[in-house]
């Protein structure tokens, strides 16, 4: 924690840390702390709002949460109300956050985590209750350079902690077990027990207590959780949050959050499918399609953040919710890597494993435009697509030309389309067909071998059964029609012999082929 962030009070800190008798709470302290935990669990489920420090509310916020959350144990942990009223104010002086030293000797035992706008749920009565604003969380042990000569102590690192907050007006509103298990349930264990695990990742009955520190222009949590060999500590000054991503006008429409990037280049496609889930099924939207992530630094991406940038830029859009939540698994299973691998960047390939925002925004001249986003600790993303009809650019071949190619340069690709990780021959493909069948009834002693072959998405060994399918669909067409299967093969080599760089969207769509081969 920084240092010299309240000057009078990091004096007494070190004066406890000497061995000076600042006391931790007083009894009236505790009598206070007791009738606000009371207050607290007395209150409406959902945040409460004091209008002598809140802003109006905001038409692009989300409708508060469920009205609770699960344990690790599937057991109910209700999500309450807050009265901050209950908390006497504080006239005392804050410095920048996390706005408290930690005594003599005891240190952050990996970088904190500090988070320009995130949520954690505090211990509060027989539940929690959910805070958002700059976070600032870590592990607290013995400093590095005093591990020879210092021993941890709970009692010395919580007497020094309480003693502060106690001077700076905080009221303690909890005292209890951690129930670590709570951060680790599946409704919080993206959000909460990756980006502060380092602040409740102890034994579950670790002594925990919370304490709230109103100010007049902000308020300020503290989460403190001691074992007898370790501390986690959260801080959250409760703040409003502000949009930083705008919805753009322009294709893909949205924006990264301040301090955010796309990581690896995002993927765009001139026209593709992506299958959006709208939770009772797949909405298959054919168009333009962009897929991207959407990064920070690991100690500094929220996870809440890019939600609520999205939800924002959203509601700027006019967007539609069409579904909030978890995909199911045997939903997610029904498209395979050839397809996820085109949209992983934004998405991942295993959709029922985070949480998932659908919409569906109207766009100009009653065109719309589809938003699927990955919300998960580790990374999140998104992939957009604007609806459109498809619009040929490719040229049939008739049997002239194949022929022509073929005496050429012994190969030709055909324009045969499949329906996605498939091998289903497109019913907008039989014109081709018809033209290598002439081709065949045209040549008797013509013997060609069909190869297929796809672009390095996905996994390589997917890829080559795919292409070898495919080709046998090729074969498998012709031959219902008449021709010899003697005269024909089929083999699938998947991505290991392409004719353009995989690195382009172009390419990779040159390397997505069926190719006819002279034997």
């Amino acid at each position: 924690m920084q240092k010299g962030a309240l000057p009078a009070i990091a004096l007494a800190l070190a004066l406890c840390a000497c061995g000076g008798s600042a006391p931790g709470p007083t009894d009236t302290d505790a009598t206070n702390a007791t009738d606000a935990t009371r207050r607290a669990a007395d209150a409406a489920p959902g945040p409460a709002v004091d209008a002598t420090n809140q802003p109006p509310p905001d038409p692009a916020t989300p409708s508060p949460p469920a009205d609770i959350v699960h344990d690790t144990d599937g057991q109910p942990v209700p999500l309450l109300g807050f009265d901050i009223a209950a908390v006497p104010p504080s006239q005392a002086t804050l410095g920048e956050l996390p706005f408290f030293s930690l005594p003599e000797g005891y240190a952050a035992q990996n970088r904190p985590h500090v988070r320009r706008h995130a949520r954690f749920p505090f211990r509060l009565g027989d539940g929690v209750h959910w805070v958002e604003g700059a976070s600032w969380n870590a592990m607290l042990a013995v400093a590095r350079d005093r591990r020879r000569d210092k021993e941890f102590s709970e009692r010395e690192l919580r007497r020094n902690l309480e003693a502060v907050l106690a001077q700076a007006g905080a009221q303690q509103v909890f005292e209890g077990p951690l129930r670590r298990g709570i951060y680790y349930g599946p409704e919080l264990k993206e959000e909460i027990g990756g980006g502060f695990i380092d602040g409740v990742n102890l034994d579950r009955d670790a002594r925990t207590s919370v304490h709230v520190l109103r100010l007049a222009d902000r308020n300020v949590w503290v989460q403190l959780a001691t074992t007898r060999s370790r501390a986690g500590l959260v801080v959250v000054e409760e703040r409003p949050f502000t949009a930083t991503a705008r919805w753009t006008g322009q294709f893909p429409y949205l924006s990264m959050p301040e301090g955010y990037d796309e990581g690896n280049r995002p993927r765009q496609r001139d026209f593709d499918m992506y299958p959006f889930w709208t939770g009772e099924g797949f909405e298959e939207v054919e168009g333009r399609t962009w897929a991207g992530q959407v990064m920070a630094g690991k100690r500094a991406r929220s996870m809440h953040e890019v939600r609520r940038n999205l939800q924002a830029m959203m509601a700027e859009a006019g967007g539609e919710l069409v579904f909030e939540g978890r995909m199911p698994k045997e939903a997610s299973e029904r498209y395979g890597p050839d397809l996820k691998g085109t949209f992983s960047d934004g998405t991942g390939y295993s959709w029922h494993d985070y949480e998932s925002l659908v919409y569906r925004v109207p766009l100009p001249a009653g065109r719309e435009a589809w938003v699927h986003a990955r919300l998960e600790y580790g990374s999140a993303g998104w992939v957009v697509v604007e609806r459109e009809a498809f619009m040929q650019t490719a040229a049939l071949l008739p049997a002239d030309a194949l022929k022509r190619q073929l005496d050429a340069d012994g190969r030709v690709a055909i324009e045969v389309n499949f329906a996605v990780d498939s091998d289903r021959i497109l019913p907008g493909s039989q014109p081709q067909i018809e033209q290598v069948l002439a081709l065949l009834q045209q040549a008797p002693d013509l013997q060609l071998a069909v190869e297929g072959h796809t672009d390095d998405t996905g996994a390589a060994e997917h890829n080559r059964t795919l292409s070898r399918a495919r080709a046998a669909s090729v074969v498998a067409a012709l031959v219902g029609r008449g021709i010899a299967a003697s005269r024909l093969s089929a083999a699938g080599f998947g991505a290991d012999r392409p004719v353009a760089d995989n690195a382009t969207d172009a390419g990779r769509a040159r390397n997505r082929r069926v190719e006819l081969v002279r034997r």
